[in-house]
């Protein structure tokens, strides 16, 4: 009898054993309970209560991962732009990170006009330091300079009419055109050090990502190399825009986004949409879910966002009794 109880209890306590080796090892406790890190959310606003107010949104993913800088509204006469990386403020991200400034232009934007109290913010860039002392819009333009150093790839969202192409094909479709364009300054530029930057490689990628999502071939998009710096260049005033100094004095690859203006708001909005998940994808930036690229969920958003904005300004009006 005894026999029989000592190797009942050797049995048990060996598949006891067993049983809590596989449970560790299937279950690895201290993988499990170790939580990620949440995502951090920070938003600020420069030059508040005056009419350059400018608000920034800084998302930083769980994971490590490059940076991606958006400005949208650097010309008020595209809504598109504004618009679009506004749909990317409440982002939640796995890895990487996000800087998005909706309205860089907060003046042109309100009067619905390209140029600002300065002139035209995208061309103001390359200014002295004596020039900028002159210029009302020198501090916002300081400020996005300020955001490009804490980024490695940087947007510059736009709205155009008619569509880009590298050869004349109509008065719609020419190399004098902008709309559907990625605009680089330089495929290759080449640093100090010895190494390059490839903006040009990174604006196909974007392309073909964003090309995969666009059904109608008409609104693919196609790279816009202006060679910003070469004698010959066509565009030597971008050598005053956001993307040239990004690219040559802080070194970050950068492109504008030009959505073209001959299709519906929400159908742009839509395009420039495609094109930010595009490059956020491209940089290795991993969001929970990236915004929707349905034009028709886009129209309700927008056609919802201006009943909530009418609303609030009935509620805001103090009604008088005569």
């Amino acid at each position: 009898m005894a026999n029989y109880r000592r190797n009942t209890a050797i049995v048990f306590f060996s598949i006891l054993t067993v049983f809590l080796f596989l449970s560790i090892r299937q279950y690895p406790f201290a993988e499990k309970t170790t939580p990620l890190p949440a995502p951090a959310y920070q938003q600020k606003i420069y030059f508040a209560q005056a009419s350059q107010e400018v608000t920034v949104h800084f998302i930083s993913g769980r994971g490590k991962g490059s940076t991606l800088l958006v400005f949208g509204g650097i010309h008020g006469d595209e809504a598109a732009a504004y618009l679009a990386a506004e749909r990317f403020t409440r982002l939640k991200i796995r890895a990487g990170n996000l800087i998005v400034v909706p309205r860089l232009n907060a003046v042109a934007i309100a009067n619905r006009k390209r140029q600002g109290l300065g002139g035209d913010m995208n061309r103001l860039f390359d200014l002295s330091e004596e020039t900028s002392r002159c210029n009302p819009d020198a501090k916002v333009v300081d400020l996005a300079k300020s955001l490009i150093q804490r980024a490695d790839y940087v947007i510059n969202l736009h709205q155009a009419y008619d569509f880009y192409a590298p050869k004349w094909i109509s008065r719609q479709r020419n190399p004098s055109r902008w709309g559907q364009s990625n605009v680089i300054d330089t495929p290759i530029y080449h640093l100090p050090n010895g190494e390059k930057l490839e903006p040009g490689r990174f604006a196909q990628k974007v392309c073909r990502r964003s090309n995969d999502r666009i059904k109608n071939r008409s609104y693919h998009f196609l790279v816009n190399n202006t060679e910003t710096s070469g004698r010959k260049s066509r565009h030597v005033e971008q050598r005053g825009s956001l993307t040239y100094y990004a690219l040559t004095k802080h070194h970050k690859i950068a492109l504008a986004v030009e959505a073209t203006k001959n299709c519906s708001l929400p159908e742009a909005v839509g395009f420039l949409t495609i094109a930010i998940n595009a490059a956020l994808g491209q940089a290795g930036i991993q969001p929970d879910a990236f915004p929707s690229e349905d034009f028709r969920m886009i129209s309700r958003e927008m056609e919802e966002k201006t009943q909530k904005s009418k609303l609030s300004e009935f509620k805001g009006t103090t009604l008088t009794r005569s």
